[in-house]
């Protein structure tokens, strides 16, 4: 796509040097073909232009004023004096304005200009040309790019914006205001303006030509400049051109959000930098070593404000030339009583100074403000600049704040300022006598009249926030509740329960707790799930039941109570016969003896409890002993009939030689000792529960 386009209606003067091959457009064709990027080298676009306004007296721009801690505007808003330079439009320009001055380019007189939309004023020609170029610049035989530059970029006015113009006796102002992009973009708008002069006019000053105002700048680039959004692509230029390649001022070229700034001919700057800015330069020089420009919000002829009120004066010194550094020094006559902060960048190619005070009430009357900004070029050259500032005693006091200093995390405490004014502006932006405010210092700027009086300032810590943790046993069988109490005590206690105390007993459920430190801070606690659970009863029945002979096997079945909750685990166990995981269990016994088959049932809800069947496996046959030696050797010490201990209610008589019976038992367990019975033969009764008898006779050796 070309970058250098040419709209609208051309001078006569200029008509002859366009290619006779040059191509005739309608806007539509206009539009669409750089919309397409197909537009001829060379062509002509008819705009209508309207009728250029008269001049208006001289009149005197009141720049100062109280109320806004010591800042200035250089911004004059268009009334009824001002005149629509054009019609909403793309590209296109005014009709050609005569001066009743004379403008100095570097050398160059002018005393006609075009205002063009793209937002610059230019001289001898219109330029339409939307696609800016980084300063300096020459022409090229079909394009002279003579031209003061606030913002250089593709202006297209007809979805939001207007083009104002003002001419007096030794000005020109020229406001863009809340102008979108190509292609009739309007999310993001730009306000900015221009004032030329002769070096005669106030509001630019004297011995000054031209002055740069900035409200707020939101967009950089239109899509045919190869912007997306609003951003990117060839950068907007600000400045001042001859259009000789030598003669220029550059103050930065913009192509991104944000408000960095690496001066004027660095990396391409953020858009917002430029927001409220001043630049107020003199193009009435022929040279390259240009003095250091002053750019800031506090350049004005006098400054209201007053005792107590914060003054924060800020100002920016350019070096037009690549390389240079500057230096800025300050003075304050009659000195100030108050202490001034100043914050100085030191030398550098931007360079900033920064005054802050707040003055006090023998600071009354009238000081000059002298800024003196001196850089290295060859020569080094000055620049001074003077700001008169008029402080006034209010006789009410500053606001006070009060409120708490310590700030829960992501709760935040509200502080407030003492009352009966007018508006209250704080250090984070919010307004109002009360904010809600998290860590950081706060103060507030509290307005009475033109003054503006600033608070003490208050330091907001952050109070840890307390984390409780439940504490307990959170579970248990038997049904016994759960004693919950939190790991570190508090100042305050509320449990989901409605309970306000420290401590809480629980059935089965889900727990909370939220608690107060003592910062006054507020945490909850991560629920806990607490079981209370009744433990099961065990039972097993048997089948075939009682005592069974050896090779019968035996089927044990679960006849547990789970008491609420459902038996979903099962344990058999005996040593000598193995193990069992199912609610049934059938081992075959092949050796008698007393086996305990223990079950342990578990339910649903973890609980178990345990039950022991001892299982009796009985001979078919009793051993009969024919002897026994009760001499306490541990061998053969009773009388034993093995055998007869598995069967219950076992009777034995026992008989001396002589039919006396000196032993007898009913249940007879193999315990017999013969304690104090002499050595002999003794006569048996043996008989089981099954009615069998077994007789004989059995010696009793020592």
């Amino acid at each position: 796509m070309k970058n250098t386009l040419i709209l609208g209606l051309l001078l006569s003067a200029c008509s002859t040097q366009l290619s006779a091959q040059r191509v005739e457009l309608t806007i539509d064709q206009y539009q669409e073909m750089k919309a397409a990027g197909t537009l001829p080298s060379e062509f002509h676009v008819a705009y209508s232009t309207l009728p250029v306004a008269a001049v208006q007296p001289n009149t005197n721009h009141a720049k100062g004023g109280g109320g806004n801690g010591g800042n200035c505007n250089c911004w004059i808003e268009p009334d009824n004096t001002y005149t629509l330079a054009m019609q909403p439009n793309d590209d296109g320009s005014s009709a050609q304005i005569t001066l009743p001055f004379q403008f100095n380019l570097y050398g160059d007189l002018y005393s006609n200009c075009f205002v063009n939309n793209n937002g610059n004023v230019s001289f001898a020609q219109n330029i339409f040309t939307y696609s800016a170029s980084a300063f300096p610049i020459a022409g090229d035989g079909f394009q002279e790019y003579h031209m003061v530059a606030p913002f250089w970029a593709d202006v297209d006015t007809r979805g939001s914006g207007t083009v104002k113009y003002k001419l007096t006796s030794n000005a020109l102002y020229v406001n863009w205001t809340d102008v979108g992009y190509f292609s009739s973009e309007t999310d993001k708008l730009n306000t900015f303006q221009v004032i030329i002069s002769d070096g005669t006019n106030t509001d630019v000053g004297i011995g000054q030509t031209v002055s740069f105002c900035y409200k707020d700048m939101q967009w950089t680039t239109g899509a045919a400049s190869l912007g997306v959004d609003g951003f990117g692509g060839i950068p907007a230029t600000v400045g001042a051109n001859r259009g000789n390649g030598i003669d220029y001022i550059q103050f930065g070229r913009f192509d991104h959000a944000g408000v960095d700034y690496d001066g004027p001919f660095g990396n391409a700057d953020g858009i917002s930098w430029l927001d409220d800015k001043n630049f107020i330069f003199t193009t009435a020089v022929s040279t390259q070593n240009i003095p250091p420009i002053a750019s800031g919000t506090s350049l004005c002829d006098t400054v209201e404000v007053c005792v107590n009120e914060l003054v924060d004066l800020d100002v920016n010194f350019l070096s037009p030339e690549t390389g240079q550094l500057t230096t800025v020094t300050y003075t304050i006559e009659p000195p100030l009583i108050a202490s001034v902060t100043e914050l100085n960048s030191g030398p550098a190619n931007t360079a900033n100074i920064s005054l802050q005070f707040i003055p006090q009430v023998l600071d009354s009357g009238y000081h000059i403000l002298t800024y003196t900004a001196t850089d290295n070029g060859d020569p080094a050259l000055t620049s001074t600049v003077t700001a008169v500032f008029h402080i006034t005693y209010v006789p009410a006091p500053p606001p006070v704040i009060t409120g708490d200093s310590i700030a829960c995390a992501g709760q935040g405490v509200l502080i407030t300022a003492t009352g009966g004014y007018d508006e209250y502006v704080w250090a984070n932006g919010f307004n109002g006598p009360s904010i809600l405010v998290g860590p950081g210092t706060y103060y507030v700027e509290a307005s009475t009249g033109a003054c503006i009086l600033v608070s003490n300032s208050i330091t907001v810590t952050e109070g840890p926030a307390p984390i409780p943790v439940i504490d307990g046993v959170l579970y248990n069988c038997g049904g016994e509740p759960a004693v919950l109490t939190t790991t570190e005590p508090y100042d305050t206690y509320q449990w989901n329960t409605g309970d306000t105390i420290s401590q809480v007993i629980v059935p089965t459920g889900t727990y909370s707790v939220t608690v107060t430190n003592d910062f006054g801070c507020v945490g909850s606690s991560a629920p806990v799930n607490v079981v209370a659970a009744n433990s099961p009863d065990a039972l097993f029945s048997s089948d075939p039941q009682d005592a069974v002979f050896p090779g019968t096997t035996v089927i044990y079945t679960d006849q547990s109570n789970g008491n609420g909750s459902a038996i979903v685990g099962w344990a058999w166990a005996n040593d000598s016969i193995g193990t069992a995981s199912s609610s049934t269990w059938a081992p075959t016994f092949t050796t008698p003896g007393n086996y305990p088959i223990t079950l342990t049932v578990t339910t649903a809800d973890g609980c178990t409890d345990t039950y022991t069947y001892i299982q009796v496996v009985i001979p078919t046959e009793i051993i009969i002993p024919n002897v026994f030696s009760p001499n306490a050797d541990g061998h053969n010490d009773a009388l034993t009939f093995e055998g007869a201990q598995y069967y219950p209610n076992t009777a034995l008589h026992v008989f001396n030689r002589w039919g006396q019976e000196v032993f007898t038992s009913g249940n007879y367990k193999n315990t017999w000792h013969a304690n104090d019975m002499p050595e002999g033969t003794y006569f048996y009764i043996l008989r089981l529960n099954t009615g069998k008898e077994y007789t004989g006779n059995v010696t009793l050796l020592r």
